[in-house]
């Protein structure tokens, strides 16, 4: 009887090896941004801290806007690559980063941002939903402000923000959109 649940084990072992080997998550993919040309809405986030900032405050500079959420796969997933992308314009005052989480409280996003050791500005909205264009029906959702102020990009689903063609968008609003003071 040793032998027959010997051989049954190494079998079982044997069928589900593949199964159990391969990797837990997706694999995210360069994100294809769709073109969007609608003014951005008044829109305001709180920072973990809670003070409110607005979207207003950052006319003038090219802003990416990340709706995400600690409840979300898809989400957490691709933040280390958003991470990434901050990181390559940490320096550049013409771009902005605003990583909102929705449907969390700020003790949940805090506790989040410190175990996964994040440094991109990440805020909050609570459950409030944004007006449109930024209204968005699936988690993540990401936005592009020009600095004059309009959306001009938008990408639902989880992807790969580190993937050069992102920096060429970015780079490509930054030219074609410049704001007033680089005029």
């Amino acid at each position: 009887m040793d032998d027959l649940m010997r051989t049954v084990l190494l079998a079982a072992c044997a069928l589900l090896s593949p199964i159990l080997s391969a990797p837990a998550a997706t694999q995210l993919k360069a994100p294809v941004i769709e073109p969007l040309s609608q003014k951005a809405p008044a829109f305001q986030y709180r920072s973990l801290d809670g003070k409110v900032h607005r979207l207003s405050e950052l006319r003038g500079k090219v802003v990416v806007i990340d709706f995400w959420g600690t409840w979300c796969a898809g989400c957490v997933e691709e933040m280390p690559t958003i991470e990434h992308l901050y990181n390559s314009y940490r320096s550049d005052p013409g771009v902005a980063f605003v990583i909102v989480s929705q449907r969390d409280s700020a003790d949940k996003v805090k506790a989040f941002v410190q175990k996964n050791h994040l440094t991109l500005p990440i805020y909050y909205i609570g459950s409030d939903t944004p007006a449109k264009p930024l209204a968005h029906d699936a988690w993540p959702t990401t936005y592009f402000v020009s600095a004059d102020g309009v959306v001009r990009g938008m990408y639902s689903g989880g992807g790969d923000w580190s993937d050069p063609s992102v920096r060429k968008y970015i780079d490509h609003l930054q030219e074609e959109y410049p704001s007033r003071q680089s005029r």
